[in-house]
């Protein structure tokens, strides 16, 4: 064992700044657009829930006063109109930031 000599490791390689500052503003693309899709994931199923919920509400409601139907389909239509909105505005707010 004493016959082996010992290797002087090289030298560390320095930084690239360049190629840090690419990869840090990717790592911010990437993050804002998950950021993003899960902001849109999260508002549609929202969205889905409660347009079901109110479906099966005005679905019951009719059954007890028929004469409501057309109160109940505006009120789901009203409802399905906000909804589809607010979707769309969260579109709208990320094409502005970028």
């Amino acid at each position: 064992m004493s016959s082996l000599s010992r290797r002087t490791p090289p030298p560390a390689a320095l930084p690239d700044h360049r190629l840090n500052a690419q990869v840090a503003h990717a790592e911010r693309v990437g993050i804002a657009a998950v950021a993003r899709l899960q902001a849109g994931a999260f508002a549609t199923s929202v969205a889905l829930q409660n347009a079901c919920m109110l479906s099966r509400a005005a679905n019951a409601a009719f059954k007890v006063s028929p004469l409501g139907e057309e109160v109940y389909q505006s009120i789901f239509a009203a409802y399905g109109s906000l909804a589809v909105m607010e979707i769309q505005s969260l579109g709208m707010q990320d094409r502005g930031r970028s």
